[in-house]
């Protein structure tokens, strides 16, 4: 059997190109002295940093002033110069203006169409000259006519209704009686409201005149004409309210609605 070798006498007996991973067996004073050196220092570090933790600082309280002032003159003034000079400043509203409806009535009215006439070629000419320029138009001559002799007849304006409380425009009677009197100028300027009693078959029982018109003739030769319509008749109702309105328009064939 071959001698056994100990690991002592290996590393003893190995080349100088091996790394001895493992040292040999001295003192251990200088290990000793490192750490304690190492410790000292780290504990002279230690003890000698000093870390500041400031106080948290304490926050503002919410609140707020307020100041009542009463409704006089220094009151208001105060008022509108908070308003004025305040973060939200106050702005205008048309809409809250009493005058703002008939100022937006008079302000989205269309302007009157007027067009621009050019001058038409004379007659003599036309007939003369048998070649024309560009853009401009012969006319031949018109011929009067026995339609266009006649004057029609100026009619007077007829009532027309239209509902307000009760009734829908649906309901309102398709034929309407003519109406008799005379119109004046002050029956035609706004238009009149009545209040009116139906019975089970439509007719009109009773008429009452509301805010509308002036105090002319106009209420009487109304009711007059109001209690000869006929209503769309509701058997379930012995009798029935409703309130309806009264204006003037010229009819189909009175001015230039026939053409």
């Amino acid at each position: 059997m071959a001698k056994r070798v100990s690991m002592k006498h290996k590393r003893m007996a190995a080349p100088e190109w091996v790394f001895p991973w493992r040292g040999s067996r001295g003192s251990r004073v200088p290990f000793i002295i490192a750490v304690a050196f190492c410790a000292t220092f780290f504990a002279v570090v230690t003890a000698s940093v000093r870390i500041r933790v400031p106080s948290p600082v304490s926050w503002t309280a919410a609140k707020a002033s307020v100041i009542r002032v009463l409704d006089d003159v220094d009151g208001r003034a105060l008022t509108l110069m908070a308003r004025e000079g305040g973060p939200f400043p106050s702005r205008f509203d048309p809409g809250e203006w009493s005058r703002d409806a008939t100022r937006e009535v008079s302000a989205w009215q269309a302007p009157p169409y007027s067009p621009a006439l050019r001058e038409l070629i004379q007659k003599e000419r036309a007939a003369a000259s048998r070649w024309t320029s560009p853009r401009e138009p012969v006319l031949p001559v018109r011929k009067p006519t026995q339609a266009d002799a006649k004057i029609p007849e100026k009619l007077p304006p007829q009532p027309v209704l239209f509902p307000l409380s009760g009734i829908d425009a649906a309901s309102l009677p398709r034929e309407l009686p003519p109406f008799d009197a005379d119109v004046a100028a002050a029956m035609t300027a706004e238009p009149w409201r009545f209040l009116l009693r139906l019975g089970a078959n439509g007719e009109v029982l009773d008429c009452f005149p509301l805010a509308g018109g002036g105090e002319a003739a106009g209420p009487p030769a109304l009711d007059g004409w109001l209690r000869r319509i006929s209503f769309k008749p509701d058997p379930a109702k012995a009798s029935r309210w409703i309130a309806v309105g009264v204006g003037f328009a010229n009819p189909p064939d009175h001015g230039t609605d026939d053409h």
